[in-house]
This record gives C-alpha cells, sequence and structure tokens, in this order.
C-alpha cells in the first residue's frame, strides 16, 4: 500500500475526525443562530428606544417586540447598558467592514479619510439620536458599563482605537502626519466624542453645522501635523 492510498483510506475510517467535524459544524450553526437572536432583539430595543426612550422602555416591552420570553432575553442581556454595548459593537464592525470594502477611500488623503469615517459613523447613530443622547449622558457616570474607564467597554472601544490606529499608520508611512503612535489614535478618538457632543446639540438641517465643523477641523489638524505649525 502506497503512503498517498493509506493516508486516504485512514482518512476515511477515523471516526474521531468526522464526529469532530460534525461537532464543530453544530457549534458554527449554534453560534449563528444566537447571534441572528441578538440582533432581532437589538432591531426590536432600537424600535422602543426611537418611540419612548431609554429610559422608558421595559425589558418586558422588549422581550414582547422581539418575540422570545424576558427570562430569554435576559440570556443575552442582562441589562439596557449590555444592549447599548452590542450596538456599539455592531457601529464598529459595520464602520471597518464598510472602509475595507472601499478601495478608492483607502487610496485618499488622511482627512478625507477620517471625515469619511465619522460621517459614517453619525450616519450610523443618526436615527437613534434620543437614545444616543441618553447613552452619551449615561458614560459620563464612573460606574456604567458605558464608560470608558469600564472593563466591559474597553474590548469595543479598543478595536476602534487599533483600526484608527492602522490607518494613521499609513499616513505616517506615506509622510502625509508626523510619527503620532497611539497617541494619536486616542487623539481621533476623542474628537469623535467631541463632535458627537457638538453633534447631539445641533439643530440646524440635516446637522450641517457639523459636517461643516468636521470638516474643517480635520484639514485644519492634518495640516498643522504635516507642517508642525499653527500656520494655515
Amino acid at each position: 500500500m502506497s503512503i498517498l492510498t493509506y493516508m486516504i483510506t485512514a482518512k476515511k475510517k477515523n471516526p474521531k475526525q468526522q464526529k469532530s467535524g460534525a461537532r464543530a459544524k453544530k457549534t458554527g450553526k449554534r453560534e449563528q443562530n444566537k447571534e441572528r437572536t441578538k440582533e432581532r432583539i437589538l432591531r426590536a430595543a432600537l424600535e422602543l428606544f426611537k418611540e419612548k426612550g431609554l429610559e422608558g422602555t421595559t425589558t418586558k416591552e422588549i422581550s414582547r417586540r422581539s418575540g422570545i420570553a424576558e427570562g430569554t432575553l435576559f440570556n443575552y442581556f442582562k441589562t439596557k447598558e449590555d444592549l447599548a454595548l452590542y450596538f456599539f459593537q455592531k457601529e464598529t464592525e459595520d464602520l471597518i467592514r464598510w472602509f475595507r470594502a472601499d478601495a478608492r477611500l483607502q487610496k485618499a488623503p488622511l482627512a478625507e479619510k477620517l471625515f469619511a469615517i465619522i460621517h459614517r459613523q453619525l450616519e450610523y447613530i443618526e436615527p437613534y439620536e434620543d437614545f444616543i443622547g441618553a447613552v452619551f449622558w449615561r458614560s459620563l457616570q464612573p460606574t456604567s458599563m458605558l464608560s470608558p474607564l469600564s472593563f466591559e467597554s474597553q474590548e469595543m472601544r479598543l478595536k476602534y482605537i487599533r483600526f484608527i490606529r492602522e490607518i494613521l499608520a499609513e499616513a505616517e508611512e506615506k509622510e502625509e502626519i508626523p510619527r503620532v503612535g497611539g497617541l494619536g489614535a486616542y487623539g481621533v478618538g476623542l474628537f469623535y466624542l467631541g463632535i458627537v457632543t457638538y453633534w447631539l446639540q445641533d439643530g440646524s438641517r440635516r446637522k450641517q453645522k457639523t459636517l461643516a465643523l468636521l470638516d474643517r477641523a480635520l484639514l485644519f489638524g492634518t495640516q498643522v501635523l504635516k507642517k508642525g505649525s499653527w500656520e494655515w
């Protein structure tokens, strides 16, 4: 018997490998079903948050709207803050997928990239402005899991910071900006929070004042970094 024949025969007769593959397939399907349920709950919650606000919505209403038992809901999300964290997790994942699928944007200047990224984030949260406002003010409470200092929010925030760091590192290699390191990525994160704060207070049509501020601030900021001075 040749080595090749032996390997093929052994593979066919290995029941442990077959069982292992079946278990992996079953686990993968279970995880997919779990994720779909979480997304269904989130959609129902966002609808209710839009209608009643974060504080005015109960977990019982969320479970009814999503078509699952309240006890099952708690298996996925123990609190409304857990739901909020999942919302921002999905936003970050959606943002990264969107950016990496846009070949033209990846070749654009840094200011254009950052404008497009933050604009995309604002578009994502725009339908849920009242909910975002409530979550934002909750995040200022040190005891809240939505706080930037909480362990629960760290993984999601670091994923975003690493994404921004990759973009800044690319700009450094092209000599668009000097070396800013990880501090630059944290700076962009803080800048985004500042823009969201302004956006929440912006009463202009379609938030045009926020977009104008975003555009000018990014152009100014990248020019300052590139020139190493405040000269416009």
